[in-house]
């Protein structure tokens, strides 16, 4: 304690202290700690070089703060000192001091290891002080969880985001930090500050947008009032927009969210008929047309990842010629093993959906399948997994298509390939041994 008490003198805080006057100071060191704006290269990523003279303090400057903050929770708990934890001014410290938190709640451009250290630390410090288990227990007392938004709302402007990345950073963290469904309570003003990120032209920016989006989204799972303020209509655009966009660093998280978003939707939607064209056919209209004709590596592996979870009732069958064709090409020309993986755990979810539809659509299906199994026995894969999904996915079809399968199996020219490799796709059906 006796470091702590010099470090306190050193800020030129006696330990003979006014209570309002040590808060007034705490705050004041928070407020002066804040990263700067960025005033030189708006539209080009961050780099070290423009904080570099704000490196030099920050450490400094929170670990004065924890020192601080330890030495008020010390002499409260001591019972030196009384802490009315509704006051205005310890209420706008913890506020603001959360906010400088989730400027270096991670690692950056603009900060150290030791900045986030130090950081957790004081997370740590706040529950502390108010006895509470997690940040979120603050947050949505009382207004608390307004005010910061509106403290903060000033540098996540269309035109003032890019000057304040540290504030992208932080707004991200305190959507974190909220319980479900809190955002959902606050949806006008957590919801421009994600869309406006999500509408940049920098990869890495979309990403941060997108995952903040996904916070929002899923605080708002199944609930009506989504629809009805037409929040989910303008969530839906933007993604939309995105999905039309070649970058494989967040089709994922597009789709991810596009799937949330529409399983909301849908749910509140009395006239929905699956057999006719749907949203999510517009969707999948959009991701198959992209699958189809892509040949990049990266993006045919993150569009294969992204189709399983769109696949979610009998309605998506009016899809299955065309996705017969995908599967089939993605087996017939599979360049690396990660999408071959995707493409037959794709494989499987199609053949369980759509069960009843896929003898209309087995011959290419087995011509693929048996053609790859072929393939990879003559070239030999060391992902187990994939040649139990390529099995799986054979037996799926034999099962659902009996007569064809069984004609398929018979033939001549397929003994060399069932009786070296396929020996037990069918183990219990007669018709495999005639």
């Amino acid at each position: 304690m006796n470091n702590l008490l010099e470090e306190l003198e050193a800020l030129k805080i006696s330990s003979e202290f006014s209570e309002e006057n040590l808060w007034i100071e705490c705050n004041n060191i928070v407020q002066k700690s804040y990263v700067p704006e960025k005033t030189i290269g708006a539209n080009r990523p961050c780099e070290e070089k423009d904080f570099k003279d704000y490196k030099q303090i920050i450490d400094k400057n929170l670990q004065n703060i924890k020192s601080m903050l330890q030495h008020i929770i010390y002499n409260r708990n001591a019972g030196h000192l009384q802490i009315n934890l509704n006051a205005t001014v310890i209420k706008t410290f913890t506020t603001n001091l959360l906010l400088l938190i989730g400027e270096h709640h991670e690692k950056n451009v603009w900060n150290t290891e030791e900045s986030v250290s130090i950081s957790k630390e004081l997370i740590s410090e706040i529950l502390e002080l108010y006895k509470y288990q997690s940040i979120s227990e603050f947050l949505m007392e009382q207004d608390n969880f307004t005010v910061l938004l509106l403290i903060i709302r000033p540098k996540l402007l269309k035109d003032t985001w890019k000057l304040y990345p540290a504030s992208v950073a932080c707004y991200k963290w305190i959507l974190y930090q909220i319980e479900k469904p809190g955002l959902y309570n606050h949806i006008s003003d957590v919801l421009p500050t994600a869309l406006i990120i999500v509408d940049d032209y920098v990869p890495e920016n979309v990403v941060i947008g997108l995952e903040c989006l996904h916070q929002i989204i899923q605080h708002s799972h199944l609930k009506k009032g989504l629809i009805d303020t037409g929040y989910a209509e303008v969530i839906f655009h933007a993604l939309e927009c995105l999905s039309h966009q070649r970058e494989s660093k967040y089709v994922i998280l597009v789709y991810v969210c596009l799937t949330s978003l529409l399983a909301t939707i849908e749910h509140w939607n009395n006239t929905l008929n699956v057999f006719e064209w749907t949203k999510r056919d517009d969707i999948l209209a959009v991701l198959l047309d992209n699958m189809e004709f892509e040949q990049n590596i990266e993006l045919r592996h993150v569009y294969m990842l992204s189709l399983p979870q769109l696949l979610t009732n009998i309605g998506c069958a009016k899809w299955c010629e065309r996705l017969t064709r995908i599967l089939s090409e993605y087996c017939e020309h599979h360049t690396d093993l990660k999408t071959l993986k995707a493409t037959l755990e794709t494989a499987k979810t199609f053949l369980l959906m759509f069960h009843l539809r896929v003898a209309a659509h087995c011959v290419p299906l087995y011509t693929a399948f048996l053609k790859l199994h072929f393939d990879l026995t003559k070239t030999p894969v060391f992902d187990k997994e994939i040649m139990q999904n390529l099995e799986d996915c054979i037996c799926l079809l034999y099962k659902l298509s009996p007569n064809v399968g069984c004609a398929v199996m018979n033939d001549d020219r397929m003994r060399s390939v069932i009786k070296n490799s396929l020996q037990v796709v069918c183990l219990g059906d007669i018709k495999y041994f005639q």
